[in-house]
């Protein structure tokens, strides 16, 4: 059994999210509350996180359950910072707000996670601070699977061997050991056939982090296995280039371990602050086509979509993505223009991405198929995330918007584009100012935060766009 030597033994540890499919929807829901309310007293914002943890269970949980998750996901993520005794939102829990794109939300998290930090309890980053930790573990794991890959093909390793081998072990997360070593030393130990512990307990930091660097498409995950996802290689390079690391605690803590608590305080806020606002890297956006992965797992539909989004203009330089606005906007102007074609082939050329033209109030121009050629008004809201919601998400238009909606009424539509890596869905909202008045959506003027229900409007069946991409093939 593989056993880290007593000499090199530290155990990195830290406190766990419990959530697991739910946590994704848990953001989104927090994020877009939070940025219609703005800054909170402390109380308010716990009232308010502690009523979408209970929501969002999908069985009744205690009071101390429910107060130990807020905890951890507002220390652990940092989605806040309190300034004179408010709750304000942090720039990253801002940016999933507008960006609606989860993956990027772990990547930044993945990217500034380190040891010792602010989501500790103040004895344990002291005797991080004592024992000279300084580690960001996101950025050692990747350059040692990027090294893997480069000496032996395609790599991949387990979260026992980062328990063993990184978690626990000082030569990586106390000696600055380059992970081309780490790299070499898991080589080692599969070579002498060290079978390595993987009980829970043991593994369950290095495991939950792993699984972070999945929810973020950093990693992909197979029986266990971790393997670098090349399609977010911008994202990969930019978080191994990455230098910047928060050293304040190293500061207030005394060589015997003590610490000022006014002075630890302020530090604290200062970590906050660092934590949830230093987010800003185009570099960690999310690729719609890096959600999937080239295996049997995904449905043959999703790799129709990858197909079209990966679908090149010969006439553009290099060969650049064929790029129609973004990529909710694209999926959703290619099936109107099929549904259209499949009816009408010759008003197929009247369906027209308009979104790069200011303040028209809509994406795309369409053809409605039953009225002869009557015009069709559609504006796209598009949210990428790892697995399909289990509620509906809310989403923000603007003013614009919804003063266009109220001009143009049966003609006006919200296709709501949902991205993961389980497939696509569109959900079609006609008349969102009458849905409103029926009581079947929520407009709360801040922009307008639209949310909705599934009286709302209905999915459209995507597979004459499946069958027309195959068509092509």
């Amino acid at each position: 059994m593989y056993k880290t030597q007593k000499e090199h033994f530290l155990r990195l540890h830290f406190e766990r999210s419990r959530f697991s499919r739910r946590l994704e929807d848990m953001l989104l829901i927090l994020a877009g509350k939070i940025i219609s309310l703005g800054m909170l007293n402390k109380d308010q914002f716990d009232a308010l996180l502690d009523k979408i943890i209970r929501e969002a269970s999908p069985v009744p949980i205690k009071e101390k359950t429910v107060r130990n998750q807020r905890t951890e996901m507002i220390r652990l993520f940092g989605l806040i910072k309190y300034v004179d005794g408010l709750a304000v939102p942090g720039n990253r829990l801002t940016l999933l707000s507008q960006s609606q794109d989860i993956p990027r939300f772990f990547k930044s998290f993945c990217k500034q996670f380190q040891f010792p930090g602010g989501f500790l309890k103040p004895d344990k980053v002291s005797e991080m601070v004592r024992d000279g930790v300084k580690f960001k573990p996101a950025k050692h794991i990747l350059q040692m699977l990027k090294i893997g890959e480069s000496k032996y093909g395609h790599f991949a390793t387990s979260a026992a061997e980062v328990a063993h081998l990184v978690f626990n072990d000082k030569r990586a997360s106390v000696h600055r050991e380059k992970p081309v070593d780490t790299l070499e030393r898991i080589v080692s130990a599969r070579n002498t056939g060290a079978e390595m512990d993987k009980t829970s307990d043991v593994i369950r930091y290095a495991r939950d982090f792993l699984n972070y660097m999945v929810e973020a498409n950093l990693l992909h995950e197979f029986k266990g296995m971790y393997a670098l996802n090349n399609g977010e290689s911008k994202a990969i390079r930019a978080i191994i280039a990455d230098k910047d690391f928060f050293d304040g605690y190293s500061e207030v803590i005394q060589p015997d371990g003590s610490w000022n608590k006014e002075e630890y305080r302020t530090m604290d806020a200062r970590w906050a602050e660092w934590f949830a606002d230093a987010v800003e890297d185009a570099a960690l956006e999310t690729p719609t086509t890096a959600l999937v992965q080239e295996d049997a797992r995904y449905p043959e539909q999703w790799k129709k979509i990858k197909e079209m989004l990966e679908r090149r203009d010969p006439s553009a330089r290099r060969g650049a993505l064929k790029k129609i606005g973004d990529e909710g906007e694209q999926i959703a102007f290619e099936y109107e223009r099929v549904a259209v074609a499949q009816i009408r082939k010759d008003l197929a050329h009247l369906v027209k991405n308009v979104s790069g033209q200011v303040s028209l109030g809509y994406d795309i121009i369409s053809v409605n198929t039953s009225e002869g050629r009557r015009k069709k008004y559609i504006e796209v809201k598009t949210t990428k995330k790892n697995y399909a919601p289990e509620v509906e998400i809310p989403f923000t238009i603007s003013i614009n918007e919804w003063s266009v909606a109220e001009q143009h009424e049966d003609d006006y539509f919200i296709y709501r584009v949902i991205i993961t890596k389980e497939g696509v869905s569109i959900f079609a909202i006609q008349n969102p100012v009458l849905r409103q008045k029926e009581g079947h959506l929520i407009a709360e003027p801040i922009g307008f935060k639209v949310v909705y229900s599934a009286k709302s409007g209905a999915y459209l069946d995507l597979q004459l766009l499946y069958e027309n991409l195959q068509s092509q093939n």
